[in-house]
C-alpha cells in the first residue's frame, strides 16, 4: 500500500478550508478547549458546530486517508495492548490489525504529528493510518481496557443513544483507501475473528453485499459502497488474481498466501461475471508450516500402509486435488512428503505456491488450467519426472489422458470432481484407452470428509477436523471386475 504523506496543515484549517465549519466557530471550540482540555476535534462536535462523520469525510478527503467505520469486534486485541491504555485514550487512537512489517492506526486526528511519532516509537515499526471517528474510538479502547467514567456532556455527542443509555455508532457507508488494502483486510481481520471459512462480496443495486459463511451459514455484513468492489479487485490484481473488467472471461481464480495478525492464511479467491456485476469470493483456510501425517488426516492405518507402498515404488505418480476449501493440497503435500527420495525428481504444476511441498519438489505454475493441460505430459517427460503431482489440473474426461501418459506409472487421486471414485473407474474402463488406463497399474483415490467444508470447523485440530478420509485402493480383483463389466 502507498501511504499518504504526512499531513502538515491543522484538523481546523482542513476544516475551514472544507466549510465544515468557520473561523469563528474555531476560535469558539478553541476557547473552550482551554477549559476541558479535549481535543478540538471532539469539541467542535460537542457544541453542535459538526459532526464526528462530517470531520472524518473531510479529512479523508483532504488527506487522502481512508476513513473506517471502527467496530469493537473487528480489533485485534493482542495489537491494542501493544500500546498503553492512557495513550491510546490520550491521542484518541486504536491498533486495527497488523502484519510482522506493519501496524494499521486508526486516529482521530492523523494531523497530530507529535502522536504519530509517539506511536512509532512504541510500536517500533511501520504505521498506515486510517481516520476514525472519536466515538468509534472510545467504544473500541473501551471494549478492550473497560470502560472509563467521563463528563455527562461527552456522552451527549452524538444524536442516538441505545436503551441502556450508551451512544450508539451511527450507521453509515465506509470510505476506502483506493489500493483496497485496509478494505481486504478489514474483512480478512474480521471474518477470521468470526471463524469464517469465506468472505462474499456481491454486487447488487444499492451497494455491494458482502456476508460471511461461519457454522451458522452465510452471515450479513453493512453493506459497502459500490466503488468497494473496484478497490477490493484492484489490491486482488496486485497480488496476482487477475482481474475480469474488460475481458469477455466468466469467471477466474487464484490463490494467496496472507498474514492477518498472528495467522499465515492461504485465500482461495474467486471472480465470478454476473448481471449485477463481478462477485468475489475469498475462501479462507490456515496455511500450516508442517507437513502433517496421513493418520492425522483420518486415513486408516491399512489404508495408509497400502498407499505409503504405492508412493515409495521406483513409478511416476500423478496427483490431483478438487476443490480448495476440501483441504487438498494439504493431502497432496502429505503424501509428497512420502514419495520424497533423494534419488527422485518430482515435480508440482500447481495453481498457487501456497502448499506446504518439501524442498525437493520443484513447483510450475498455471494462470489457466488449459495451459497446464495442455503442456503437463511434455514438461513431465522434458523434465524426466520421477514423481508427477498435477494439483488441480485433471477433470473429468482429461483424466484418461493422464492415465495414458508413457512416464506414468503408479496411480493417487486426491478428490477429484468425481464424486463416487467407483464410478470414475467404471468410466474410465469404458473409455477408447480403458486397457491402457488399467494394464497393472497400482491405483488409489482418496476422498476428504464434509467436515471441512464449513464455517469455523476450518481452523479446528488437524484430526478434529478431518472427520475421516475415504480411500479406495484398486486391486487386482477390482481391476478385473471393472473391466469385465461387473460391479467392483
Amino acid at each position: 500500500m502507498t501511504r499518504p504523506k504526512s499531513p502538515t496543515r491543522t484538523l481546523t484549517s482542513i476544516l475551514v478550508e472544507g466549510g465544515i465549519v468557520n473561523e469563528s466557530q474555531v476560535e469558539q471550540a478553541l476557547a473552550r478547549q482551554r477549559e476541558t482540555g479535549s481535543l478540538i476535534g471532539e469539541t467542535l462536535v460537542e457544541l453542535g458546530f459538526t459532526s464526528e462523520e462530517n470531520i472524518g469525510w473531510a479529512l479523508s478527503k483532504q488527506l487522502g486517508i481512508p476513513y473506517v467505520d471502527v467496530r469493537p469486534e473487528a480489533i485485534d486485541v493482542e495489537q491494542v495492548r501493544r500500546v498503553p491504555e492512557p495513550v491510546l485514550r490520550r491521542i484518541q487512537a486504536v491498533p486495527l490489525f497488523g502484519s510482522r512489517s506493519e501496524l494499521t492506526v486508526a486516529m482521530a486526528d492523523p494531523t497530530d504529528q507529535d502522536a504519530i511519532q509517539e506511536l512509532r516509537q512504541i510500536v517500533g515499526g511501520a504505521l498506515s493510518l486510517v481516520i476514525g471517528s472519536p466515538g468509534s474510538l472510545r467504544r473500541a479502547i473501551d471494549s478492550v481496557y473497560g470502560a472509563k467514567k467521563r463528563a455527562p456532556m461527552a456522552e451527549t455527542t452524538h444524536a442516538h443513544a441505545g436503551g441502556d443509555g450508551t451512544a450508539e455508532p451511527p450507521p453509515r457507508d465506509v470510505v476506502w483507501d483506493r489500493a483496497g488494502t485496509n478494505f481486504l483486510m478489514f474483512h480478512l481481520h474480521t471474518a477470521r475473528k468470526m471463524g469464517a471459512s469465506e468472505v462474499h462480496f456481491t454486487p447488487i443495486e444499492s451497494g455491494l453485499s458482502i456476508h460471511y459463511r461461519t457454522d451458522k451459514g452465510l452471515e450479513p455484513q453493512a453493506t459497502e459502497r459500490p466503488e468497494a468492489a473496484i478497490y477490493l479487485r484492484a489490491r486482488l490484481a496486485v497480488l496476482g488474481i487477475f482481474d475480469l473488467e474488460g475481458t469477455s472471461d466468466l469467471m477466474s481464480q487464484g490463490a494467496l498466501a496472507a498474514d492477518v495478525g498472528p495467522d499465515r492464511m492461504v485465500l482461495h479467491v474467486s471472480h465470478c461475471r454476473a448481471a449485477s456485476g463481478i462477485a468475489t469470493v475469498i475462501r479462507l483456510s490456515p496455511r500450516p508450516t508442517q507437513v502433517p501425517e496421513l493418520n492425522a488426516l483420518g486415513v486408516s492405518p491399512i489404508a495408509e500402509a497400502e498407499i505409503r507402498d504405492m508412493v515409495e515404488g521406483p513409478e511416476g505418480i500423478v496427483i490431483v486435488h478438487g476443490p480448495p476449501r476440501s483441504g487438498g493440497s494439504i493431502v497432496l503435500a502429505s503424501l509428497a512428503a512420502l514419495a520424497a527420495h533423494a534419488h527422485r525428481r518430482m515435480l508440482a504444476i500447481e495453481p498457487s505456491l501456497v502448499t506446504p511441498y518439501p524442498e525437493q519438489v520443484t513447483r510450475l505454475t498455471f494462470g489457466k488450467r488449459e495451459d497446464a493441460l495442455a503442456t503437463w505430459a511434455d514438461l513431465v517427460v522434458g523434465q524426466g519426472v520421477d514423481v508427477a503431482i498435477l494439483d488441480d489440473v485433471l477433470h473429468g474426461d482429461s483424466i484418461q489422458e493422464a492415465l495414458c501418459g508413457a512416464s506414468v506409472g503408479r496411480l493417487l487421486f486426491v478428490r477429484t470432481d468425481w464424486l463416487d471414485g467407483k464410478a470414475l473407474l467404471r468410466y474410465l474402463a469404458g473409455t477408447r484407452h480403458g486397457r491402457a488406463v488399467f494394464a497393472d497399474r497400482p491405483f488409489a483415490l482418496l476422498g476428504l470428509g464434509n467436515s471441512r467444508l464449513e464455517g469455523a470447523r476450518v481452523w479446528s485440530g488437524a484430526e478434529e477436523r478431518a472427520g475421516g478420509m475415504s480411500a479406495i485402493i484398486l486391486t487386482d480383483e477390482d481391476r478385473d471386475k471393472i473391466q469385465n463389466g461387473t460391479s467392483a
